[in-house]
Parts: C-alpha cells; sequence; structure tokens
C-alpha cells in the first residue's frame, strides 16, 4: 500500500469539500440513525488516517460518518452498475 494519497485522489476529495463546505449533506436527505449493528474494522496507515480525519473535519463530520458514507455511496454505485 502506498504511504501517500493518490493525487487524482486528493484533488477529488478537495473539490468535493469545496462543493459540499455548505451543505456536507446531498440534497434530499433528512438526518436519521438506522440501527446500525455491524461494525467492520479497518486497519489504516497514521498517513491514511490523518486524511480522513482532515477530510472529516473540512466537512464538518466526524470521521465515522464520512468512512461510512463513502461505503454507502460505494454500494449504491454497485447497486446501479
Amino acid at each position: 500500500m502506498a504511504n501517500t494519497i493518490d493525487p487524482a485522489l486528493a484533488e477529488q476529495l478537495r473539490r468535493e469539500s469545496e462543493q459540499t463546505k455548505d451543505d456536507p449533506y446531498p440534497a434530499g436527505t433528512t438526518g436519521r440513525r438506522p440501527n446500525r449493528q455491524k461494525v467492520y474494522s479497518v486497519r489504516l496507515s497514521a498517513e491514511e488516517e490523518a486524511e480522513v480525519q482532515r477530510v472529516a473535519a473540512a466537512k464538518h463530520l466526524p470521521a465515522s460518518t464520512l468512512v461510512r458514507s463513502w461505503i454507502l455511496e460505494r454500494l449504491d454505485q454497485e447497486r446501479s452498475a
């Protein structure tokens, strides 16, 4: 695994952060806490974890919420494919 973030990914994250800095939630969403029952452990390097924390802070979200949203977005993409 690389020790640095891919420049293209960093640029994509920067653009997404700029687009959502005033409203971090997609249009039409409502705040809710579904009953989450499974927990996954993910190993990240210190640099990767710091990057997740940085992006989450820029979006004013807890890191776990940000990571969960990434997973759910990807699942939506996979369902659409």
